[in-house]
């Protein structure tokens, strides 16, 4: 049965405006009662993931409905509850689900969703931490787990991480370099070496010079294993470079969704292509992110991976990272 409820919520909101064009915008939307097993968070703090900044270019192959809220991260407070799961007063987030694709989003004052979505705050962890790892910081460490799978030695060769300035990426290079693993950044522009190596990065790759890489099937062995962003060209040619047994874990395809390479990178020394979907975490893996997630929360470096933002200033930020204008994560503080 559904309990009645009605609260005005300040919120972005995306406008389809014609075939190819939407508008970002600040509104009040209506959130109406809440239906069993629904909860509504009083957000304090969202973030934006690359999702996020797709939703808000009106990416044909996520939203069919306008208007609409985007926001795949969201911790908060629990203003009202239709589940014996969740009280009202706890501190919830939920992250790597599909809010904000197929429900309205946590950039929003409060934001309603099932609970089977909700997970209660790490014990270490505050809720404005929680959203500086957010998704991101979610999928970089279940790749993590799939990547040490394969029992990797801290001195031996690098893992590359492509994508290192975006947020998977950036969370990625942080997490292996606390955990002792050197780390070699791919990257386009040099001029984030800094940045880079703030956050953990032995070594700065330049992304056209990996890609001149000669045309053969096999390549001098440079890295124990990568986790990739980008997709197309950085997986074919990054396949031939990998240790025997090692892996590619594959998070994106910013790049391209297609790949062209040879078999023998496979064949001959056992090198496997890993695809990661944080939205499947089960319950025990996630229990288990968040365990690692909280045990590199504390450091102080964790400050150079972010910037924080108010609500009324996200249509700025989401434009400098359409722009490539911004670093590592972005959260964004509701209350």
């Amino acid at each position: 049965m559904s309990i009645f409820f009605s609260i005005k919520s300040k919120a972005l909101t995306i406008k389809k405006i014609s075939t190819q064009k939407y508008k970002l915008g600040l509104e009040k939307i209506d959130i109406k009662n809440v239906k069993k097993n629904e909860v509504i968070i009083k957000v304090h703090y969202s973030s934006l993931n690359y999702k996020d900044i797709l939703l808000c270019s009106g990416n044909l192959g996520l939203v069919r409905k306008y208007p609409h809220v985007p926001g795949i991260d969201a911790a908060g407070v629990i203003i009202k509850s239709n589940s014996k799961k969740f009280q009202v007063g706890e501190k919830v987030l939920v992250v790597a689900r599909t809010m904000g694709v197929s429900t309205f989003g946590g950039l929003s004052e409060y934001v309603k969703v099932p609970s089977q979505w909700v997970e209660k705050i790490p014990k270490k962890l505050s809720l404005k931490k929680s959203m500086i790892f957010g998704t991101a910081g979610f999928t970089a460490q279940m790749a993590i787990f799939k990547l040490l799978n394969k029992d990797l030695k801290k001195n031996s060769l690098p893992i590359l991480v492509s994508g290192s300035t975006g947020g998977v990426g950036s969370m990625a290079v942080f997490m292996l370099s606390k955990l002792g693993y050197k780390v070699s950044a791919l990257t386009s522009n040099l001029k984030n070496s800094l940045f880079l190596k703030k956050i953990g990065a032995n070594e700065i790759v330049d992304i056209k010079k990996f890609l001149s890489a000669p045309n053969m099937p096999l390549l001098k062995i440079r890295f124990s294993g990568i986790i990739d962003n980008l997709g197309g060209e950085i997986i074919s040619v990054g396949l031939k470079q990998i240790a025997d047994d090692g892996q590619i874990i594959s998070i994106g395809n910013v790049l391209n969704e297609n790949i062209n390479t040879s078999l023998l990178p496979l064949i001959l020394r056992g090198v496997q292509i890993t695809g990661i979907n944080a939205e499947s975490a089960s319950l025990t893996m996630r229990k288990k992110i968040w365990k690692e997630i909280s045990k590199v929360s504390n450091y102080n470096d964790l400050n150079f991976l972010y910037k924080e933002c108010q609500l009324n200033d996200v249509i700025n930020y989401i434009e400098k990272v359409k722009s490539n204008k911004h670093l590592g994560r972005i959260i964004v503080k509701i209350k």
